[in-house]
């Protein structure tokens, strides 16, 4: 190559690269905009943010066990016969005695019958007439279950009241295993019913209780233990044997417990009485601290609630789905909140009057059979 075409070739590059540096500059707006400053609030408000995502984050990793024993044994008690290693056996209502189960008596049947014998009784103490209404369906308030005790078996046996179905679960009876006479008892004070002690907590606490009223300036009366007195729980050696005493402070009652022959326990049972300890203890001891995560628990229920909600709102683009299921689960949690307060306030459940009988059910005709006469008049008056 000649040193013109070379001269040519450099002179051509240089233009080119000049050409391309001027439509850089035009293509770029010569004034960058300044970004505009935060507020102090702005600020502050964004750095709470940030503080409440890691607080929400490490506060989930730290009560993740928590989370997961109230989450499995909740579950637990609703479902109690899962995980007792116990013979699980279904069936239906037409394929177990010849068919019985699938003619159970309905609901509204034993509803009339029921009122038929209340106007009965009624009727005899010359009280109000009752009348069957359809404002409330007639309803079982649980599964007709049952107890069988059998050679080398304990059998629980539950039935759906409206199908007849049910289920039989079997707890096979391990032979207990006689002890030699040179066993020591698990409880070596087992003669020791009970004792009396000159200094006791509670019985002075007890004679105080009126004279705090006073002091305070509220109507005082007599003071009475509440159901459960607590207890005092110690160790001690018997016959150099380590053993743990436990005295009732309310009656005195004393049990002991060899340290050697402490009862096992079921993991399930564990996790479950896990769920449902509670309360603090007067001393600084395991019972305290683990009351003080069950506060912990519900401090951070809470506030994972509320932050998660901030969190949300700030992803623009998910507010309208967010927003639809914040309101489906208010509008679900008050239906069900009103309905299980229905349920709870019926008296048939647990703690009504008439929702607790054992034994042999009231059947045959009852009270309307011995006053047939009764019944007749009954009709007649109404």
């Amino acid at each position: 190559m000649s040193t013109t075409e070379s001269s040519s070739a450099a002179a051509t590059s240089d233009n080119t690269q000049a050409i391309l540096a001027k439509a850089r500059a035009s293509a770029q707006p010569s004034d960058k905009p300044t970004p505009k400053s935060k507020s102090f609030a702005s600020r502050a408000w964004g750095e709470a943010l940030k503080l409440i995502r890691r607080i929400h984050l490490y506060s989930g990793i730290f009560m993740l066990p928590w989370v997961l024993l109230y989450g499995f044994t909740g579950w637990f008690f609703n479902h109690p016969g899962y995980f007792t290693g116990d013979q699980v056996q279904s069936f239906q209502a037409a394929e177990v005695a010849d068919g019985q189960l699938a003619s159970l008596p309905k609901a509204d049947v034993m509803a009339a019958q029921i009122v038929e014998e209340l106007n009965v009784e009624s009727f005899l103490v010359d009280g109000p007439e009752i009348k069957l209404t359809d404002s409330r369906p007639a309803e079982f308030s649980g599964f007709l279950t049952f107890n069988v005790a059998a050679d080398g078996a304990n059998h629980s046996v539950s039935i759906d009241p409206v199908s007849g179905a049910g289920e039989v679960r079997t707890n096979f009876i391990t032979p207990e295993i006689e002890e030699s006479a040179d066993t020591p008892p698990t409880n070596p004070l087992q003669d020791v019913r009970s004792v009396t002690i000159r200094d006791n907590a509670l019985t002075k606490a007890q004679d105080a209780t009126p004279q705090v009223l006073t002091d305070l300036g509220l109507a005082s009366g007599s003071a009475i233990a509440g159901r459960r007195s607590p207890s005092l729980v110690f160790s001690a050696e018997v016959d150099g044997v380590p053993t743990i005493v436990t005295c009732n402070l309310g009656n005195g009652g004393v049990t002991a417990l060899r340290e050697d022959s402490r009862p096992s326990i079921e993991t399930k049972s564990f996790l479950q009485r896990l769920h449902l300890a509670r309360s603090y203890s007067p001393h600084w001891n395991v019972r305290w601290f683990w009351a003080a995560m069950v506060d912990l628990m519900f401090l951070s229920m809470v506030f994972w609630g509320i932050s998660g909600v901030l969190m949300w709102w700030q992803i623009k683009r998910t507010r309208l789905w967010g927003t639809g299921f914040l309101v489906a689960s208010v509008v679900c949690a008050t239906l069900l909140m009103v309905g299980m307060h229905d349920s709870l306030t019926t008296g048939g459940g647990r703690g009504g009057r008439g929702g607790g009988g054992s034994g042999r059910p009231a059947g045959g005709g009852g009270r309307a059979e011995a006053v047939q006469v009764e019944v007749d008049e009954v009709a007649t008056a109404r």
